[in-house]
């Protein structure tokens, strides 16, 4: 006997289940956020202290990759935080208009961001060395990194609305009545049934993942290309082409890290505005939408970790935060011993004075 997927039974929702996954992924969530925030400041700290985000256009990128993703879990929090006490059935759209907007945009801008860093990486390989790079021309290719990241979010301000777990599209009446019909369940952000769904989603997908992605990759390939074809020719020397190589992959790992965070949620949004997703399971689609969200909030996580196996004076510095901050908290618990105290600082200070002395 076949059945429809909208006419089974749910195999886990019940109203105790939902608020359970609901809590879950909620504090998973600002666990995230809060981490992300300690690890994307360290790595802004250590750029700053060392006077190196306005060496070149590439660094200055790099920085502006964690300083995107700060603001990114700064105005999400607070929609997220309001969004995870309201549970009622009446429709709040405002906290999610404003979640979605600011997450589409710092996505949008994480992708043209990358694009960036692989065409200075690709001027580099393929010209001349170039000049020195002036204080204003990083700052303008931000104010038009910025741009067009609204202009391909700005549609998703309309398309966007809060529902509870049951107001998805793909759940259906007939699975949820008995379960939850006098539930009350959390709500999340989604998309209207409707065609400027289908807009802002396509229109999204295209022009801040789709072409961005194709970019990198293109870039990166050429960029492989003129560093064999230099090293073939004996034009650099081969410490060049593996200093070189090393920061190509280096951004590939960065670029693969925003890809595998971002692309679910963006590659999922569109399928879902197309109905494509209609014949899933309400309880998959709902976890889908769930683990997608939660990936964003990984981005940049792993990235102190990148730049540490990279670069030698990055893993210096973080080595030496860890260090001062194990220091610092010992100093604290022996507040009550002058001598010691003092002992401590002075470790400290010389720990940071040689940290310096070897960047």
């Amino acid at each position: 006997m076949s059945s429809s997927p909208h006419s089974q039974e749910p195999f886990f929702l019940t109203c105790d289940n939902a608020r359970q996954l609901a809590r879950s992924s909620e504090s998973l969530c600002f666990v995230l956020i809060f981490i992300g925030i300690v690890i994307n400041a360290s790595v802004c700290g250590i750029m700053l202290r060392n006077k190196i985000v306005l060496k070149n256009l590439s660094n200055f990128f790099v920085f502006h990759l964690s300083a995107v993703d700060l603001v990114f879990r700064l105005l999400t929090v607070g929609p997220l935080i309001y969004l995870s006490v309201v549970y009622t059935s009446d429709k709040e759209d405002i906290p999610c208009k404003l979640f979605q907007f600011s997450s589409s945009i710092c996505g949008a801008t994480f992708f043209v961001t990358l694009v960036v860093i692989s065409v200075d990486v690709y001027r580099d390989a393929s010209s001349p060395p170039k000049r020195l790079m002036s204080r204003r021309k990083p700052f303008l290719v931000v104010a038009v990194v910025w741009l067009y990241a609204v202009i391909c979010s700005a549609p998703v301000i309309y398309s966007s609305q809060s529902v509870t777990y049951l107001g998805i599209s793909e759940t259906s009446v007939n699975t949820t009545q008995g379960k939850l019909e006098n539930c009350s369940v959390p709500r999340l952000c989604d998309y209207l049934k409707h065609w400027s769904s289908q807009l802002s989603s396509t229109l999204y997908f295209v022009m801040a993942f789709f072409v961005p992605l194709v970019v990198m990759v293109t870039l990166f390939v050429m960029t492989y290309l003129y560093l064999s074809r230099d090293y073939n020719s004996g034009s650099i020397s081969v410490e060049t082409v593996k200093a070189k190589r090393k920061v190509t992959k280096m951004l590939i790992t960065l670029s693969l890290g925003v890809v595998i965070c971002w692309g679910p949620v963006v590659l999922i949004s569109m399928l879902r505005s197309y109905d494509i997703l209609n014949g899933v399971s309400y309880d998959i689609v709902l976890i889908l939408l769930i683990i997608s969200e939660l990936m964003k909030f990984l981005n940049s996580l792993f990235n102190p970790l990148v730049f540490a196996y990279y670069i030698p004076n990055f893993r210096k510095d973080l080595l030496g935060i860890c260090l001062c901050a194990g220091k610092c908290a010992k100093s604290r618990n022996e507040a009550e011993k002058p001598s010691l105290r003092l002992g401590s600082l002075h470790m400290i200070q010389s720990t940071e004075y040689r940290d310096s002395q070897m960047m």
